[in-house]
């Protein structure tokens, strides 16, 4: 499995993605509305960027599992792996306390 496998899976199987994205946004639309109007990027450039945080958000996982799996493991064996270890769950959970910048002001 790669890194846009295993982002297809996250986002097929789970609301990771839905997640990442409802606090991720909010975030960047706030520090946006700080720049000078001249200099806010439009909601296209703001996806893009979300997009870029959710993929490097991705390479992070597939990093750390990439080290507890062989490198010839089929996607099988990824997603039994993800199962046994209840990861879909587990990363859930993780979004819920996902704070991006200073978010208690």
């Amino acid at each position: 499995m790669n890194e846009d496998e295993l982002k297809t899976y996250l986002t097929q199987n789970s609301r990771v993605a839905d997640l990442f994205m409802d606090k991720c946004l909010p975030y960047l639309q706030s520090q946006n509305e700080e720049k000078a109007p001249a200099r806010r990027l439009n909601d296209t450039m703001l996806q893009r960027e979300a997009d870029k945080l959710f993929d490097e958000f991705i390479g992070n996982i597939y990093g750390r599992m990439t080290s507890q799996l062989p490198g010839s493991a089929t996607e099988d064996q990824w997603i039994s792996y993800m199962d046994n270890n209840d990861m879909l769950e587990g990363l859930e959970d993780s979004m819920g306390e996902l704070n991006f910048g200073s978010e208690e002001d």
